[in-house]
């Protein structure tokens, strides 16, 4: 039996799925000479590697061990020791990656062999340890061939599985997931992992995680790692209640604590059995452990899981019957029972608009932001983008529309054109799960669009006409949705991923049509309890006045059950119809939402309304608040921020602009990433527009022949053994933006390189960050190290620790002064150090 019809099988019939635990903190146990229960092996020699990787082939008798004990345990599932197996992670390492992977997989079928248990190999891959662009380096082609290679390996040596762990960057596992997909047969499952604010290092909630990986089209997801128990409890609950494929739940043992000095996990086998348990009763199938698990956890686990009864379990799946889209960390829930509709801005769409056609031929981008802001701004919750125009390369300038998009907002895109190679281009690069405008009952656009669906994820529209075009009534329309529906059910598309467009005709020629469109919208709600979209402003083409009927017809819709419009929201009539029907049926709350906006003001007077202007009006596309330096860097515009300072200089002083206009602004920003509205990619952006502003300063301050002051310098490194510098790299671009003189050593440093960095440069500040459990030790023999130091050299270095396996009271325990949980919590840290 192979994995997926053994997975099947469990899913039928309501039985859990068992993965095994940690590896990595199994050894660094058996290296301190300490006894693992059900581990039968016994380390003679010191273990001398690069990375972990590599003891699958210097050290296989000791993963071998790892993996006959949790098959004691009585694990399913057997993940290869090959958690860095990329050829990124093992640039520095003397074996390519086909060579670990291949002994990896070896190590473990041998050990399932020698059980004698029907087990399953999973082909354990994860993070690069490298930002992806926007934020980073790394593009997402790269970050492809990078997983290409070890998806290949992994298939090749005989893994039954992958599975792709620990992963912070959504961006990122779309990239992995795509690489086993189009180049091995193998099944996938995912797995996020999240911070203690509940969200990824990207900044995804757990329904945004959720529907994301979803989409992905991966035989499971969810998550692992992370914090407590406590955290996982309430992520499974989430996850559970809108996944419709079977949820992975795979906790740490706690967060390592030190007493005596030595490291361990607090939660003992019983109490991780416990809370398995339960989160097997909320929903979650496939169960295992993270770091500090080891078999008694695994064993714990099964016996307590296997006493419930299937009738047990909850199953409460939202998702069936909510159509979610979503960006990288934002979720917009389409229609839903408690929200109610939402709008979709249209003005990213060249048709009529000479501007904007203009700005295409052009490649004036900056266009497209300021539309997106403006409609943002005016309260749109997707926002579609339609750059097809002749006489431009209609695919490229979609990808970068998107990407320059996904770079500067939260916002859910909607992806419109009608080539489907465009869609599968944006699609492929598009960093969430989109909405796809559009596919039709047309035979051939349904057999061009439903595969890009199908393979890229996404919700599509799905517009109510065929090759005989638009049919007179809501009954007909209704039988190209029948269709529809069945064709999207032949290629495995669920009908929560299907939205209707009953269609919007003319009233000045079709007039009977109107409430045609209307009664479409009930019928096919009724008959499939599917999400209906309109393009509302059709329906007044060639009248006067086209506003009074925009907004009525609108009205209308939405009581007929519209769950998302097309609309200007810069238009005030438009969103006044939005905002009343709200608080008329129920989704604003006490009303506040129509109060906010509408309270302390005054209706148009009738000769406001006919100056002579055609009201119609909506508003003109507003430009972005960009004048300022400091309102660019808020908003990360990059594209802006050097010909702003440039401005600048011709007036005020390089210092006077970084302490008046930088730093605020930074600060700002700051404030908004520590109460949660703003997350990491935007952090990243402002601190790269910043940058650019620093370019134009320097080289004034270059040709002038005065010396930029720096506030201190600073010492950062991620520590011996561990090769993860994102932290570390996000940390250092604070830093630098702030004035501080960053040294930054690296990834994997030896202790000995980091006391003579301190040492030579006189550096009263160091930063050390480490990613893995496996590695704090070597944390805190640097600061041993560094404390020595002082000792000799009668100095006093502060020193800073941060890494997600880390705490505040785990690095006073290390003897650490200072604990940064983010890149802003180090800039506060160098202010107090250095006084500036």
């Amino acid at each position: 039996m192979n994995f997926r019809d053994f997975l099947q099988e469990h899913i039928h019939n309501h039985e859990p799925v068992f993965f095994d635990g940690g590896m990595g903190t199994i050894i660094q146990s058996l290296q301190a000479k300490e006894k693992v229960q059900l581990v039968d092996f016994e380390l003679k020699d010191e273990l001398h590697y690069h990375a972990p990787d590599e003891l699958s082939i210097t050290a296989p008798e000791l993963i071998k061990a790892v993996h006959s004990a949790y098959l004691k345990a009585g694990a399913n599932i057997i993940t290869t020791n090959t958690f860095g197996a990329t050829p990124i992670k093992l640039e520095d390492s003397s074996y390519k990656t086909e060579e670990i992977i291949e002994a990896a997989v070896r190590n473990a079928k041998e050990a399932i062999a020698k059980s004698g248990n029907h087990a399953f190999v999973a082909l354990d891959v994860s993070s690069s340890g490298k930002l992806l662009e926007p934020m980073g380096p790394l593009t997402f082609d790269q970050a492809y061939e990078n997983y290409k290679t070890t998806m290949i390996a992994g298939e090749k040596a005989g893994a039954d599985l992958v599975l792709v762990e620990t992963m912070s960057d959504l961006y990122e596992t779309k990239a992995a997931v795509l690489a086993a997909r189009e180049n091995t047969s193998l099944p996938v499952i995912v797995s996020a992992t999240f911070q203690s604010n509940m969200r990824t290092l990207t900044g995804a909630d757990a329904l945004t995680a959720i529907v994301y990986m979803e989409s992905m089209g991966v035989e499971a997801a969810g998550f692992n790692c992370g914090g407590s128990l406590a955290d996982a409890d309430v992520l499974t609950k989430t996850m559970a209640s809108y996944a419709s494929i079977p949820l992975l739940v795979q906790p740490n043992a706690g967060l390592p604590v030190v007493e005596n000095g030595k490291t361990f996990f607090k939660v003992k086998p019983e109490e991780f059995a416990a809370a398995q348990a339960e989160n097997f009763k909320t929903g979650a199938l496939i169960l295992g452990g993270c770091c500090g698990t080891t078999p008694s956890h695994i064993q714990a686990m099964v016996q307590a899981v296997n006493k419930i009864k299937a009738d047990k379990i909850e199953r409460n799946h939202k998702l069936q019957n909510h159509t979610i889209i979503c960006s990288y960390n934002e979720s917009a829930d389409i229609g839903s029972p408690e929200n109610g509709p939402l709008i979709i801005g249209e003005r990213i769409n060249p048709t009529g608009k000479k501007k904007f056609k203009q700005a295409l031929l052009d490649k004036n981008m900056q266009y497209i932001i300021d539309e997106a802001s403006s409609q943002i701004n005016a309260g749109a919750h997707i926002l579609d983008v339609n750059v097809g125009l002749p006489g431009i390369d209609e695919q490229q300038m979609m990808v970068d529309a998107v990407k320059l998009l996904q770079s500067s907002f939260r916002i859910p895109l909607q992806i419109d054109s009608s080539e489907p190679p465009v869609l599968e281009k944006a699609l492929r690069y598009y960093n969430g799960k989109a909405l796809i405008n559009s596919v039709n009952g047309k035979k051939h656009t349904m057999e061009a669009v439903f595969p890009i669906v199908k393979k890229y994820g996404g919700t599509v529209v799905a517009l109510a006409l065929d090759e005989n075009g638009i049919p007179p009534t809501a009954e007909e329309r209704l039988a190209i949705a029948d269709r529809i529906f069945e064709t999207a059910k032949s290629y495995g598309i669920p009908p929560r991923d299907i939205v209707i467009d009953a269609l919007t005709l003319t009233i000045s020629s079709q007039q009977k049509e109107a409430r045609e469109t209307l009664r479409t919208i009930q019928l096919v709600k009724q008959k499939y309890g599917c999400k209906t979209v309109l393009g509302v402003s059709n329906i007044s083409f060639g009248l006067p006045r086209r506003e009074i009927i925009n907004s009525h017809f609108f009205t209308q819709a939405l009581a007929a059950g519209l769950d998302a419009c097309i609309i200007n929201p810069l238009s005030q009539d438009m969103m006044a119809a939005f905002r009343a029907f709200r608080a008329i049926a129920g989704f604003d709350a006490n009303c506040l939402e129509y109060i906010e906006n509408y309270a302390n003001t005054v209706a148009p007077t009738a000769a406001a309304a006919s100056d002579g202007k055609n009201a119609a009006s909506a508003a003109p596309a507003q430009k972005a608040e960009a004048s300022d330096l400091k309102t660019i860097i808020v908003n990360g515009f990059k594209d802006r921020s050097a010909a702003a300072a440039q401005e600048l200089l011709k007036t005020n002083s390089a210092l006077d602009i970084i302490n008046n206009h930088i730093v605020p602004a930074l600060d700002a920003v700051g404030k908004d990433f520590e109460s949660g509205r703003k997350f990491l990619p935007q952090l990243l952006l402002s601190a790269e527009t910043v940058a650019k502003a620093f370019e134009v300063i320097k080289a004034h301050l270059a040709a002038s022949g005065e010396a930029q002051e720096s506030k201190g310098k600073i010492v950062i490194a991620t520590v011996q053994g561990d090769v993860h510098d994102i932290g570390k790299n996000i940390v250092k671009a604070m830093l630098e933006n702030y004035g501080y003189n960053v040294i930054d050593l690296g990834k994997d440093v030896p202790v000995q390189a980091v006391v003579d960095a301190v040492k030579e440069n006189d550096i009263k500040l160091v930063g050390l960050s480490a990613l893995m459990t496996t590695t704090v030790a070597s944390m805190e023999q640097t600061i041993k190290a560094l404390r020595q130091y002082e000792k000799e050299a009668g100095k006093t270095v502060k020193i800073m620790v941060g890494g997600a396996v880390l705490t505040a009271e785990y690095a006073k325990k290390i003897d650490a002064d200072y604990y940064s949980k983010d890149a802003m919590r180090s800039v506060e840290i160098a202010k107090e150090v250095f006084g500036a």
